[in-house]
């Protein structure tokens, strides 16, 4: 394909993907049609079907597309982010879970959607990947930590478990709206799952 029409042809499916993306993400996948895709996109229903076979394939793109961007983030601004256990450090990965969040919210509606409305078969196997890559990427990591676990508890899953508890207290936070759920400000929180996670070892403030 000439390279002037590969680009016209991934503008396009780009221009449907992020008209699918506000349908999907406020009437959900199944309240959609594909003629409010089309519209909302500014394309006929003939050109659409040019480009996706069915609604589905819309949405398995998408996922795919938002995919890789998020994998794109979380290796340039989390994992740098893991190289220590120290509380510092985890404070400042916890900031920018933060920020990660609430800057992709559509990102973890369509996760959502995709739980509720196809039992979640089009993100598990990259959620199944991200938590093995994690744990295997900790194990190599905490060998250098300075913070000890209790006896019989697994670091990597340890250090898994609190990167996915920050991400789980900012997306009840900011996606569900559920301001201060904890009955504290997001520094506060922070704080407290920090002192949870080190056991108050070692611990020093910005």
């Amino acid at each position: 394909m000439p390279k002037l029409l590969d680009n016209t042809f991934e503008k396009n499916k780009r221009k449907i993907e992020r008209a699918a993306l506000q349908c999907f993400t406020r009437k959900g996948f199944h309240g959609t049609t594909v003629r409010e895709i089309a519209k909302k996109a500014g394309v006929s229903m003939g050109k659409l079907y040019i480009y996706y076979a069915t609604k589905e394939d819309i949405f398995i793109d998408l996922v795919q597309h938002m995919g890789r961007k998020m994998d794109v983030i979380r290796q340039k601004e989390l994992i740098p982010l893991m190289e220590s256990l120290d509380p510092d450090s985890l404070r400042e990965l916890a900031r920018a879970i933060g920020r990660v969040v609430s800057e992709n919210l559509d990102y973890w509606r369509l996760m959502y959607i995709d739980v509720v409305e196809f039992r979640h078969k089009h993100f598990i196997h990259s959620f199944r990947e991200i938590a093995g890559g994690l744990r295997v990427y900790a194990n190599a990591m905490i060998r250098e930590s300075k913070v000890a676990f209790p006896a019989g508890v697994d670091p990597s899953l340890a250090y898994t478990a609190i990167y996915l508890q920050f991400f789980t207290y900012f997306l009840a936070e900011e996606l569900f709206g559920a301001k201060r759920h904890l009955g504290m400000s997001d520094e506060e929180a922070i704080e407290q799952l920090v002192l949870l996670y080190t056991g108050g070892r070692a611990v020093s403030r910005k």
